[in-house]
């Protein structure tokens, strides 16, 4: 395990960049402690076990982070994929080739408990792209997990073509319908509706880019994460898609869109396990300056579209600084 002191205390701070305001929390210097492998809160309807990407036991394998286990009252069986985990941060990437594809996979995080509803999750500086990051999860109730995601690129040189990406992963466990939906539109199309969005294999059509999104961000034609750099003609309206598991719906609300995209796979999780992805993109981004977004995972039973909709609007008004 990992000595405590090994950890730099750290803080990151609001910031303005190009005119616009980045909805940022200051985190404080985390005390010297005992770092955690995983850490268990129930609150409310939900049961969520947080992890960082050490193994635990035979069941969760190494390099999986965020949330390995997320039950409900109305669901037990575990909505992720049991060796893995729901909103694992998987790639940084800056449009060149990588030479570790998984790279916060393998750099350790350190866990801790910061009161009974909340957990941090916080990587120092990796390897090859020095991207520090501090996620922050809160269980609310009834059935909400609130996220705080902040980063610090603290080199430039890995994003070379001016801009800094992150790639996070959810492996659903074998849901009977493995499509996204979100509220968009097709490229003909003048008015949002539901779209129920497949990606009919791993790479090929799998990113959903928002209607303000200009897609013309670098990659390298051999690049390697292949879903953030496949498009899907789709194109949606509000920051936010959700899924369908059993009797449930899993939603991924965001503050913005700008820097949002929506990914897929239907075997990203091994077999019939399809991955619900997203990424936070950063244009024109400075070293040492940080950068985040807020999110709202929401794990309740499945009452139809529309109500998924007043949830997310309901929260985006209140979610607004």
């Amino acid at each position: 395990m990992r000595n405590p002191k090994d950890r730099q205390s750290y803080s990151l701070i609001s910031a303005v960049v190009a005119g616009s305001t980045l909805f940022l929390c200051t985190f404080p210097a985390a005390p010297a402690e005992q770092p955690l492998t995983a850490v268990t809160i129930k609150m409310g309807d939900l049961t969520a076990t947080f992890a960082d990407n050490s193994a635990m036991g035979d069941k969760h394998r190494a390099g999986y982070n965020g949330i390995a286990r997320l039950t409900h009252t109305s669901q037990t069986e575990n909505v992720f994929v049991p060796a893995y985990a729901g909103f694992n941060l998987e790639h940084v990437f800056g449009g060149d080739r990588l030479e570790d594809v998984f790279e916060p996979r393998h750099h350790p995080m350190t866990l801790r408990q910061i009161s009974t509803a909340t957990v941090e999750l916080h990587q120092s500086p990796t390897p090859l792209s020095s991207v520090e990051s501090t996620t922050r999860f809160t269980v609310v109730p009834p059935h909400y997990i609130d996220v705080e995601f902040q980063c610090v690129a603290r080199r430039g040189e890995f994003f070379r073509h001016g801009y800094l990406g992150l790639f996070w992963a959810s492996y659903i466990n074998g849901p009977e319908d493995r499509r996204i939906c979100f509220w968009g539109r097709a490229p003909s199309e003048l008015k949002p509706r539901w779209i129920s969005a497949f990606s009919e294999k791993h790479g090929l059509a799998s990113t959903h880019l928002g209607i303000a999104d200009r897609g013309d961000i670098f990659f390298a034609p051999d690049f390697n994460a292949t879903l953030a750099s496949h498009f899907s003609d789709y194109r949606f309206s509000e920051p936010f898609f959700y899924g369908r598991f059993r009797n449930m719906v899993l939603i991924f609300m965001f503050d913005r869109a700008e820097g949002i995209r929506f990914s897929q796979s239907p075997t990203g999780g091994g077999g019939e396990n399809p991955a619900w992805d997203f990424q936070f993109l950063v244009r024109d981004f400075r070293t040492n300056q940080p950068y985040g977004y807020r999110a709202r995972l929401v794990y309740r039973p499945f009452i139809g579209p529309d109500d998924v909709l007043d949830e997310f609007r309901r929260w985006r008004r209140r979610a607004k600084p």
